[in-house]
């Protein structure tokens, strides 16, 4: 609650793209705030499947807008009312308390930005696996931390995502965050990532396609996003990564096949670019 007694508005934004399998469940937490003052906003890549009919059921604002997730967010944001924005992905399900923890942490604590915990709910070994990696991201401050909760005055004054990026935009918005001094704060209470049944093809396809990604966040912030994405985060903290041998050799696999993957990709847009600058000339 602002200093005026009013009570401000949260902005949930989603982009979604055939997210049927998810999105109801996602809805429905969000309903399920003790913060009551939300609006729902959809922004969806024409779906083909039932997201936006569901969206619909449960409320939410619709707009369908044919982008990567960067201008999705930036366009949710416009269209947003709230003073405040948050930004979560359609497979992720929100603990009862989160809104009101970022807005506490942001209005009594005068935060600019919040982290949300994130949990893998997935299924077999591999999720097992990639919940072990996951736990070294949430309180790891040997790196950055990425905010998905803003006071969307601050959002629009570092001019939110940048449009370019497809992959790192949340990494590039916060250390843009970062160098105007604004602060960065976390919540107790963590966000549901629902991955379902993990599989090594979907692993390598994903990092395939975030690798033709890459370049532009590298070239330009490259000392930053080596620290970000390079595998120093595991080596620093091999004794907690010791405690579970099991699952340790099975992320390591994980990782391997995701940096192979990432690499081609980074080939494949490297190869293209050169081609289309060949086309020109």
């Amino acid at each position: 609650m602002r200093k005026d007694g009013a009570v401000p508005l949260v902005s949930v934004i989603i982009p979604t793209y055939n997210s049927h399998r998810t999105i109801q469940q996602c809805l429905q937490s969000i309903e399920r705030q003790t913060y009551k003052r939300i609006e729902k906003i959809i922004v969806d890549r024409y779906s083909t499947d039932e997201t936006t009919q569901i969206a619909k059921l449960c409320k939410a604002k619709v707009f369908s807008l044919n982008c990567e997730r960067s201008e999705a967010k930036n366009f949710g944001a416009e269209k947003a009312n709230g003073s405040f924005l948050l930004f979560i992905d359609s497979d992720m399900e929100l603990n009862p308390k989160n809104i009101e923890e970022c807005v506490e942490l942001c209005t009594e604590k005068n935060f600019d930005a919040a982290v949300i915990p994130e949990i893998t709910v997935a299924i077999g070994f591999l999720a097992k696996c990639r919940k072990l990696e996951r736990e070294l991201y949430n309180y790891d401050f040997n790196f950055s931390l990425l905010p998905r909760f803003f006071k969307k005055n601050t959002f629009l004054n570092v001019l939110g995502f940048d449009e370019k990026l497809i992959y790192g935009e949340d990494f590039d918005l916060a250390r843009r965050y970062e160098k105007q001094g604004y602060r960065i704060g976390i919540i107790t209470s963590s966000i549901k990532h629902l991955e379902g049944q993990l599989s090594f093809k979907r692993v390598v396809l994903k990092a395939y396609y975030y690798g033709q990604s890459l370049l532009p966040i590298f070239s330009k912030e490259p000392t930053l996003a080596l620290r970000e994405y390079c595998p120093t985060r595991f080596a620093l903290n091999i004794k907690r990564l010791l405690r579970q041998p099991m699952y340790l050799v099975g992320l390591a696999t994980i990782k391997l096949f995701e940096y192979s993957a990432y690499l081609i990709g980074i080939f494949a847009d490297a190869l293209g670019r050169t081609q289309s600058i060949r086309e020109t000339k």
